[in-house]
């Protein structure tokens, strides 16, 4: 058994002390002891055991936060301006002939589909 280094008075071992260290003097008292040793061995083995699957599934859950919190970043985040068009396309197409049902305004701008996502 290791020893410590004694630094004060409340480091000194005492005989009750001493006597909880010893090795039990009869077989049943020693057999006792390392049931119980043993015992208490399988339950921390066991809450080690839960504390690892719990750690686990903490570190998934957290990661499923961490992407969520990306995905409504990305969705909130100010959009990109889209870069300009050519300047030819920003003239109105003065080749078409106006109908007579549409107005000069609308005869002079050609329209261009713009495609929105959500």
């Amino acid at each position: 058994m290791k020893t410590r280094k004694i630094r004060g008075m409340r480091d000194v071992m005492t005989s009750r002390g001493s006597g909880g260290r010893s090795v039990p003097p009869t077989r049943e008292k020693i057999l006792a002891e390392q049931a119980r040793l043993e015992h208490k061995r399988a339950m921390l083995e066991r809450e080690l055991a839960m504390w690892s699957e719990n750690q686990r599934q903490t570190a998934e859950r957290l990661q499923e936060v961490l992407d969520r919190l990306e995905v409504l970043m990305e969705a909130t985040a100010p959009p990109v301006p889209a870069p300009e068009p050519e300047a030819k396309a920003l003239r109105p197409n003065r080749n078409r002939v106006a109908r007579d049902d549409e107005s000069d305004d609308d005869s002079l701008t050609e329209w261009h589909a713009i495609v929105l996502e959500y």
